[in-house]
């Protein structure tokens, strides 16, 4: 019951209140908030130092900050990497299920050698009066770049890391030690602790406790530096260093409850009296995982819409509904990051006498990167969205009739449930509804590749010949508490139809998209001598974001590569009780 109330509060409070915009809380509220459990965030990176031309992995573990469990409260995580002058170098913006998602970034070849820190955390993490947002080190270095100051050191110091650094180290290995019997819930083992180049690798993962290890956990192998790099947090240190407990403020930020919100205002552009509220907004995503939302304004004129469907466009199409629409501007909202003002950055330093080294990793990445295509990283499938519309309409398959020049006479001759009604010289599209004995002027929802299309008269012309199907559901439809009368639903062959955009009420805009989940690339060697004549000059061996133990023993193998040193396997995670497992062991290939 608890629980419901929790979660009813906030529907209100999004009902009521811009979607990303910051709200005030009152006392009557303000109880039942601070009762909400905060999150923490830990991000297990595959490592703190790259050269241009690498990957960064990470795994993102949302966790409830009472039971260290996964929370089901935020959908979204935000991840960003910052550089020294508060500028982010990317953001990224990642799909949580069950709290947890995934995401990578290349380096890029034009990157500034220096210091950088990952940046992770969700829109409801915004609201605790701490800085409860995850922050790592991460330094990185450009070799085709000259004058690095900010990395390079000409003399050998004596350490590579600040005073600051060593203090935290100190204290992460005293945390780390008051903790160690964590550890006990998994061994962790590989066959030989000497391997030759491609040769298979055998780790052995064993509950140690039954079903209290089994938990959902992260797996690196990469090669180690040669040199002391910035300290990379474990999940037993990082949540050792958080409060359990915060207070939420006055003014909060409401959270990604069900998906990935978007948010924008109304302006009236005429008439300064012309009441903003209560007005129809609609979003079109195109693609074949075509989607469509319609949302209400509140009082100021903003409105917000929930996305949980997956997509692949990174454009989508929004506008305001109504006769009186061309009296309105649209102003998108724009993501906010959390304050970066008390960032604090390692001053790690490179020196020559790893000159050597960087040199030769740099060209085995080079190389790597000639051959990346034979190694290929895949997307994970979306599936098309099912909507009503395309699963009770009735389907006319154009190809399967004569052909006519426009889809005025196309709906003419073959679309029978579907009549075009002129009122002086405005043209709408009706649907013949079978449950009504009367007729309503209520106009048919027209779709033109998931795009609303508001006035008809645009598309009598339209050639036909670049249509594929259209769906007409004979059923009225509400959505957000529009009614119409039916659905028309066409669909062209390339999908890519596009409005006319000469109006202020509709505009084109860049979706800030979700990271589109991957399989990443897992070399196999077996008796094929085209895949064994491939350079591999690989330091990480391997990179599983997701793995959910589940039995009591469990193998998991990979191959080694012609990169000859130490490697190192890290598993970092929590079991399905809220207790975190980091784990390490070592091999090597000779």
């Amino acid at each position: 019951m608890k629980k419901i109330i929790i979660f009813t509060t906030i529907f209100i409070l999004f009902k009521s209140s811009s979607l990303l915009s910051q709200i005030s809380i009152n006392n009557e509220n303000s109880f039942i908030l601070n009762n909400i459990y905060q999150e923490n965030i830990f991000v297990h990176q595959n490592t703190s130092f790259l050269l241009s031309g690498e990957f960064l992995y990470y795994k993102i573990y949302c966790l409830n900050t009472h039971t260290n469990t996964s929370s089901n409260l935020s959908k979204i995580a935000y991840v960003e990497l910052i550089g020294i002058d508060k500028k982010p170098i990317f953001k990224h913006k990642i799909r949580l299920e069950n709290g947890k998602g995934q995401g990578d970034f290349l380096i890029p070849a034009k990157i500034q050698s220096g210091n950088y820190k990952l940046i992770a955390y969700t829109q409801w993490m915004k609201n605790s009066t701490q800085t409860n947002y995850f922050q790592s080190d991460l330094s990185i270095f450009n070799p085709f770049q000259e004058n690095q100051p900010s990395i390079l050191e000409k003399t050998e110091p004596l350490d590579f890391q600040t005073n600051i650094n060593k203090q935290e180290k100190l204290q992460n290995k005293k945390n780390s030690s008051n903790l160690s019997f964590l550890n006990e819930y998994i061994d962790l083992s590989v066959n030989k602790h000497n391997f030759k180049n491609r040769e298979q690798v055998v780790l052995k993962i064993k509950s140690l406790k039954k079903n209290l290890s089994k938990g959902n956990y992260s797996i690196s192998v990469r090669k180690i530096d040669s040199f002391n790099t910035p300290n990379k947090y474990t999940a037993i240190e990082y949540l050792s260093t958080k409060s359990t407990t915060s207070t939420i403020k006055k003014i909060i930020t409401l959270p990604e409850l069900r998906g990935e919100l978007i948010s924008g205002k109304v302006i009236n552009n005429n008439d300064v009296n012309l009441d903003v509220s209560n007005i129809k907004i609609a979003l079109s995503i195109q693609g074949k995982q075509s989607i469509f939302k319609i949302s209400t304004t509140n009082n100021l004129g903003n409105f917000y819409f929930s996305i949980p469907e997956k997509y692949e466009s990174t454009n989508a199409i929004i506008q305001v509904i109504g006769k009186k629409r061309n009296n309105f501007n649209i102003v998108m909202d724009e993501h906010s990051s959390v304050n970066y003002e008390t960032l604090n950055f390692y001053n790690f330093k490179i020196t020559p006498k790893w000159k050597d080294y960087i040199l030769k990793r740099s060209i085995y990445n080079q190389i790597e990167d000639v051959f990346s295509s034979s190694k290929p990283t895949t997307y994970k499938t979306i599936d098309s969205i099912n909507t009503i519309y395309n699963t009770k309409a009735i389907v006319y398959n154009l190809d399967d009739y004569t052909r006519f020049p426009s889809i005025k006479e196309t709906i003419i001759e073959i679309i029978n449930e579907v009549a075009i009604r002129q009122k002086k010289k405005s043209s709408t599209f009706h649907i013949k509804l079978q449950d009504q004995f009367f007729e309503f002027d209520l106009p048919a929802l027209v779709l033109v590749d998931g795009i609303l299309v508001q006035n008809h008269n645009n598309l009598l012309d339209y050639n036909a010949n670049n249509i594929k199907k259209i769906s007409v559901l004979m059923d009225t439809y509400s959505l957000n508490s529009t009614i119409f009368d039916g659905v028309i639903f066409i669909e062209t062959f390339n999908g890519n139809f596009e409005p006319d955009f000469s109006d202020t009420h509709i505009q084109k805009i860049k979706l800030f998209r979700p990271l589109i989940t991957k399989n990443y690339f897992k070399q196999i060697y077996s008796d094929d001598k085209n895949t064994n004549r491939i350079p591999d000059y690989r330091n990480q061996l391997l990179w599983i974001p997701n793995y959910n133990l589940t039995m009591e023993e469990d193998s998991i193998s990979f191959f080694t590569s012609d990169n000859l040193g130490e490697y190192e396997i890290c598993i970092e995670g929590f079991t399905n009780e809220g207790i975190p497992i980091s784990l390490k062991n070592k091999f090597k290939v000779k």
